[in-house]
């Protein structure tokens, strides 16, 4: 999971490479900056409302598992703005504005949640139903996974992805202030009174604003272990494993075995359909 501004920024660069593709320009109009940065970082959006929930008392600790309990942040939620997308380059439409949704959300924002994050995101997961899951998919991950919130926080900002996300960030600001500072007349066809140069000035920021955020206030406390223990998360939610398609229950159970184990989760999982798979993993674990 890259932090929010990271999103923003790589969002933005895998648009930029496919606006200079289609136009020829290297000088981007500023709502379209606008456009894909509020969707790269739409799906943490959800974070207002799990403040809501708690009342003002936010806090970004283990229990901050959003890519497990919120909706926002199931990928096929989003699939109407590719149907739209696809829909928009048959009737011969522009496509660089109906691509914005599709960039964002799944490659500026989904994509790098897929990368060094604490869970990882449950592309498969059908938004419309509470009781049925999916595998949840992460990759360069040894030193982040299984951690959440301020946990995982501490621990992202030490790997290279966190430091090439910062550099992307820091890139993206260079290239506003080019923009913004070119004599190249934008006009949007639009919002005939729309100041672009102010636009840019918002973008950066907000970049700047959430990069010093990120970097400021994340102390090493953070980089204890948490007092649930590592990975106090879908690994051992009865609710999550029961919720999976056989076979990737089964995967889930040989997979976390020792960890069910230790958590002593195995025992409320003894049911019809999960029986034969508890039996198979403990007779392992008895003649490992």
């Amino acid at each position: 999971m890259s932090r929010t501004e990271q999103h923003a920024a790589f969002g933005f660069l895998i648009y930029y490479f496919i606006y200079i593709l289609f136009t020829g320009s290297f000088i981007m109009p500023s709502y379209y900056i606008s456009s894909i940065i509020f969707f790269s970082i739409c799906p943490d959006f959800d974070a207002i409302v799990f403040y809501l929930k708690k009342r003002g008392k936010f806090k970004l600790d283990t229990e901050f598992q959003h890519h497990f309990s919120s909706v926002a942040h199931y990928p096929l939620l989003y699939t109407p703005f590719i149907i739209l997308f696809i829909m928009n380059v048959f009737r011969g439409s522009d496509p660089l504005i109906s691509v914005v949704p599709v960039i964002g959300i799944y490659f500026g924002h989904f994509l790098f949640d897929t990368i060094a994050c604490g869970d990882g995101i449950m592309w498969g997961k059908n938004p419309f139903s509470r009781k049925k899951y999916a595998r949840f998919i992460n990759i360069y991950c040894n030193k982040t996974d299984g951690y959440h919130g301020k946990y995982w926080g501490a621990r992202y900002r030490k790997t290279r992805v966190s430091k090439i996300g910062n550099i992307a960030v820091l890139f993206c600001v260079i290239l506003f202030l080019i923009f913004q500072y070119s004599n190249i007349p934008m006009i949007n066809p639009v919002f005939t009174s729309y100041s672009p140069r102010y636009s840019y000035h918002n973008s950066i920021m907000l970049l700047l604003l959430m990069l010093f955020l990120g970097l400021k206030f994340t102390s090493k406390k953070w980089l204890r272990e948490p007092p649930e223990g590592r990975y106090s998360d879908y690994r051992i939610k009865e609710k999550y494993i029961n919720g999976l398609s056989e076979k990737n229950r089964k995967l889930h159970l040989m997979k976390y075995s020792d960890l069910l184990e230790d958590k002593n989760i195995f025992p409320n999982l003894i049911k019809p359909k999960n029986s034969n798979i508890i039996n198979k993993t403990q007779y392992k674990l008895l003649n490992s």
